[in-house]
C-alpha cells in the first residue's frame, strides 16, 4: 500500500505559481470539441480528469495537439459522430457535462468510466432527456449511460438541487445544436451558480452571450463557432489548500489568480478575512500571511469543494467555528462528509453535524494519526494540511488520488515548509 509521512513543521513560506484551474479547463475542452473551427487553449491543466476529457476529444475524432501547457484542438461534426463509447475515467463533470453533448448525435453512444464516478446518480438524464427527444438507458439511474439523438432543443424546467454539473451540460449541449434559437432553461432549487456562471463565462470566451439570472438561461441561437484563444485561469480550489496553510502556519504569495473569476472556490478569501487572516492584493499576486486565529461561518451550498479544508482551518481557530451545506457532499468521490467526521477526528479534533451544518470545536492540540482518505483527493490534500500542526507525524495512505485534481500537490506542499527538528 501506498502511504505519505507528514512531519510536524515550524512554519510554511514561499511563492506558489497557481495550477489551472480543472474546472475551467474542462469546460473548455468540451467547447473545444463543440468548436469546427481551431481553439488555442494555453496554460491548461494536466490532472487526471483533465486528461480523461482529452482523451474523450481524441476518441471523438477531434485534432488535438499539445504543446506544453497549450492544447491547438480542432472540434467535430456531430453528425458524423462515429465513436461509439466514450471513457470519463472517474470525471464527475466530464460525465454529466458530455451526456447531453453526446446527445447531439444520431447515433447511440455509451458513456462509462471507473471507480467512484459508478457510484454517482445519473438520472437526471432519464428525466430530462427525452423531453428532448433523446433516448437514454443506464444501469439503474448510474453509468454506464446510453444516449441517442439527436437532441431537439426546447423550453424546459429542471430540477438543480443535486448538481450544477447537469446544469452545465444542457448549456453547452443547446448551444452545440444547429437546432437551438430562442429556447429557455429554467433551474428550480439551483446549487453551486457560481459553477454555472463559469460556463456562461467561458462560451463568452467564444464569443456566445448567454442570459443567466440564477434561475433562467436564455438562448439566442443558432450559434456561430470561430477560431478562438482562451487563456485558462488559475484555480481557486487548489489555491485554497495552501492559503489555509499561510493563513494558520505562516505565509505564502499566489500567482496566476484571477479575482474577477467567477469560481465558486475564490469565497475562500472571505472566509480568510472573517477567520483572522492578513490579506495583501496586488497587481498580480495575492499573499496570505498567518495574524489572528479566531473562527469563521460559511454557508458553502454554493461551494461545497471547500468543506474539507475549511474544517483543517476552523480546527486551527480560538471558537468553534461551522460549515452549512452538508448536504451538498453525498455525491462526492467518497461520502464526503462521514469520512471529515471520521478521519479528521483521529487528530483528536471535535466536529459534529447538526441538522445541516458541520460545526469544527477547535482543541488546543492535535496528535498525528494514520488516514484513509477513501479515494477522496480533497480528504487527503486536506489532511495534509491538517497534519502540519500536529504534534506527531502522521500517515497518509494512497496520497496518489490527489493525482485526480493536483497532480503537484505534494510537490509545491514541501517546496513551502520548514520542517522542525
Amino acid at each position: 500500500m501506498i502511504s505519505k509521512l507528514i512531519q510536524p513543521i515550524q512554519y510554511v513560506q514561499g511563492s506558489i505559481n497557481t495550477p489551472a484551474s480543472k474546472s475551467h479547463t474542462q469546460r473548455a475542452l468540451a467547447c473545444a470539441l463543440l468548436n469546427p473551427s481551431t481553439t488555442l487553449l494555453k496554460g491548461i491543466g494536466r490532472s487526471d480528469d483533465e486528461n480523461a476529457l482529452l482523451n474523450v476529444l481524441k476518441t471523438l475524432g477531434a485534432q488535438v495537439d499539445l504543446m506544453g501547457e497549450n492544447a491547438k484542438i480542432t472540434g467535430i461534426d456531430f453528425s458524423e459522430l462515429r465513436a461509439r463509447e466514450i471513457f470519463i475515467g472517474e470525471s464527475g463533470l466530464a460525465s454529466r457535462m458530455l451526456t447531453p453533448i453526446m446527445a447531439l448525435g444520431n447515433e447511440t453512444i455509451t458513456i462509462s468510466g471507473h471507480g467512484s464516478i459508478l457510484q454517482r446518480p445519473m438520472d437526471f438524464f432519464e428525466a430530462v432527456l427525452p423531453q428532448l427527444q433523446v433516448k437514454v438507458s443506464s444501469n439503474k439511474g448510474k453509468l454506464p449511460l446510453n444516449v441517442c439523438g439527436p437532441m431537439t432543443p426546447k423550453n424546459i424546467t429542471v430540477d438543480g438541487s443535486l448538481s450544477s454539473q447537469f446544469i452545465t451540460g444542457l448549456i453547452l449541449a443547446f448551444v452545440g445544436s444547429p437546432l437551438t434559437k430562442n429556447e429557455v432553461i429554467t433551474v428550480e432549487n439551483p446549487t453551486s451558480i457560481p459553477y454555472i456562471e463559469l460556463t456562461i463565462q467561458t462560451l463568452q470566451d467564444f464569443c456566445h452571450k448567454l442570459k443567466f439570472d440564477g434561475s433562467q438561461v436564455h438562448f439566442n441561437g443558432p450559434y456561430e463557432w470561430e477560431n478562438t484563444e482562451i487563456q485558462i485561469e488559475g484555480d481557486w480550489s487548489s489555491a485554497a489548500f495552501f492559503m489555509v496553510a499561510a493563513a494558520l502556519f505562516g505565509s505564502i504569495t499566489f500567482e496566476n489568480l484571477n479575482l474577477n473569476s467567477t469560481q465558486a472556490d475564490k469565497a475562500i478569501l472571505n472566509v480568510l478575512e472573517e477567520f483572522g487572516a492578513e490579506i495583501k492584493i496586488e497587481e498580480n499576486t495575492i499573499s496570505i500571511s498567518k495574524k489572528d486565529l479566531l473562527s469563521f461561518h460559511f454557508d458553502a451550498t454554493h461551494a461545497p469543494d471547500l468543506f474539507p479544508i475549511l474544517a483543517v482551518l476552523g480546527a486551527y481557530g480560538t471558537e468553534t467555528s461551522s460549515i452549512k451545506g452538508v448536504h451538498r457532499l453525498l455525491n462526492k468521490e467518497s461520502n464526503r462528509a462521514e469520512v471529515i467526521l471520521s478521519e479528521f477526528s483521529k487528530f483528536g479534533l471535535k466536529i459534529y453535524i447538526e441538522n445541516d451544518t458541520l460545526f469544527i470545536v477547535p482543541q488546543k492540540t492535535y496528535s498525528g494519526a494514520t488516514i484513509d482518505p477513501h479515494a477522496d483527493h480533497r480528504i487527503v490534500m486536506a489532511a495534509a494540511i491538517f497534519a502540519l500542526g500536529a504534534k506527531e507525524k502522521t500517515t497518509l495512505l494512497h496520497p496518489e488520488v490527489c493525482a485526480k485534481s493536483f497532480p503537484s500537490f505534494f510537490e509545491i506542499l514541501e517546496s513551502i515548509q520548514s520542517i522542525k527538528d
